[in-house]
């Protein structure tokens, strides 16, 4: 497919800026931004009349806003938004607009394979083009052409949710990533209604959220992702026993622990003085206005250690709110709630503190608990010892250490001493067998030291002392 290079003309760039209501939401807004009403027969392009000099003056003018507001050059912005709409234009129309956008996104940022619906489009792409492009093919941008005219708050508000959506739910897909501060800051700003909600900041957003994920998506990029995860990470401080809707089942238990929470749900059968429980690993982070949980299934470590992509249904994402009564400061409430589409698989939504802690703890002592994931049961133990130029010690037991050269994956040099480092042990089974591996949860590196054999694999030792 190949383009001729149309220069465009100053003229038709105030006509694509006024089509599309790019600038500001209406013709009345645009109008105040430029200072003279811009009517039917009086539009943008014909302001200045045939004086190219005040036409490129007005044109100069906006682009200077608009670089003011988002750092954008307005005419760069409209030369791809004209190419893009271009590519749209020759594309067979997809059956499923979304997911053609997804493949895009993840073979021009993440690395992904390109699959047969995007082949026969990919050598016309740039990567310049996806922001619009994905806007135009998921219209929250009208084409080029368009004559729709203007656009409520309400509608533009609307853009950008729908965007968040799609767009949470490429990153919760991403065993790697599964957070992305961008999105968070671009809730809390459509949330607050912000001033500057416009077509052009749409642009800009897509283009900031695409490039944030690009960085972050990787295997080899997770250093770069921990970093900006620990950061946020917080502790609500909520250790002990809740309760749901003051239900005598039913119960919540928060285990603090090194990198965050486990959380135990026991269902009680007091006739056969047994409690069934899951337990799964839980943190809090916050962004801004916004405090956020993560909720992962016990099942998710089977998939982390074989290298294998996690499911959706196994991690949940949560909005999160801790709240206080004012009459009464012992009163706190936790409150649940999914992003978007996911966590949906994860009920719970209130919590508040429950009053029989005390003959709890004496049901853990004397009935039997059954866990309800036996096979996922694991324990994961932070026991990094130290580091050196060269190698990686992690405790074993008290006598000696698993020593890791860092040439085993380039990653293992963005260990840092607080890094998730640790020995994973996964129960034993019915023929009394156990794997354990050395967990590098920051950077997603799982090795098997169950056997002499595995740790050769990797060259890992054991050894009684540390070498500096």
């Amino acid at each position: 497919m190949e383009k001729t290079d149309k220069k465009k003309s100053i003229k038709d760039y105030l006509h694509t800026i006024e089509r599309t209501r790019l600038l500001r939401n209406t013709s009345e807004e645009l109008g105040e931004l430029v200072g003279f009403s811009i009517a039917k027969g009086n539009g943008l392009a014909r302001m200045g009349g045939k004086s190219p000099f005040i036409k490129d003056a007005i044109f100069r003018e906006l682009a200077y806003i608009v670089y003011q507001e988002t750092e954008l050059d307005l005419q760069e912005v409209l030369d791809v938004y004209d190419e893009a709409d271009s590519i749209c234009e020759d594309m067979k129309k997809p059956t499923d607009p979304a997911s053609f956008c997804r493949n895009l996104v993840r073979y021009f940022y993440a690395e992904g394979e390109a699959t047969d619906d995007i082949k026969p489009y990919i050598d016309d792409i740039q990567p310049k083009h996806i922001p619009i492009l994905v806007l135009l093919m998921l219209k929250l941008l009208p084409r080029c052409s368009a004559k729709g005219g203007d656009i409520s708050q309400d509608e533009i508000k609307e853009n950008y949710l729908t965007l968040f959506d799609w767009m949470t739910d490429i990153v919760k897909e991403n065993a790697i990533l599964q957070e992305l501060p961008m999105l968070a800051i671009m809730k809390e700003k459509v949330r607050d209604d912000a001033d500057i909600m416009c077509r052009i900041h749409l642009i800009y957003t897509t283009n900031l959220i695409l490039n944030a994920y690009g960085v972050l998506s990787t295997k080899e990029r997770a250093g770069i992702s921990n970093t900006i995860l620990q950061e946020n990470r917080f502790d609500p401080e909520i250790e002990g026993l809740w309760v749901e809707n003051d239900a005598t089942t039913v119960f919540w238990l928060f285990e603090r622990i090194v990198n965050g929470y486990h959380l135990y749900r026991y269902q009680l059968n007091s006739k056969r003085k047994v409690l069934m429980f899951t337990k799964y690993f839980m943190i809090f982070q916050h962004y801004e206005k916004n405090e956020e949980a993560t909720v992962i299934h016990p099942q998710t470590a089977q998939y982390l250690v074989t290298g294998k992509k996690i499911p959706n249904r196994l991690i949940a994402h949560l909005d999160f709110q801790k709240e206080a009564n004012d009459c009464n400061e012992r009163e706190v409430t936790l409150s649940f709630s999914p992003q978007a589409s996911c966590g949906s698989w994860f009920k719970l939504k209130h919590l508040k503190r429950s009053i029989n802690e005390t003959s709890f703890r004496k049901m853990l002592e004397q009935y039997e608990q059954i866990d309800s994931n036996p096979d996922d049961d694991y324990t994961f133990t932070i026991a990094l010892a130290a580091i050196t130029h060269e190698h990686l010690y992690i405790h074993k037991d008290g006598k000696s250490y698993y020593k890791v050269p860092k040439s085993t994956d380039d990653l293992l040099s963005n260990i840092g001493i607080d890094s998730n480092v640790g020995v994973l042990e996964f129960s034993k089974t019915a023929d009394g067998h156990s794997t354990t591996y050395l967990g590098f949860d920051d950077v997603s590196l799982y090795y098997d030291v169950s056997t002499p054999e595995a740790m050769a694999e990797h060259q890992i030792e054991i050894v009684d002392n540390i070498v500096v």
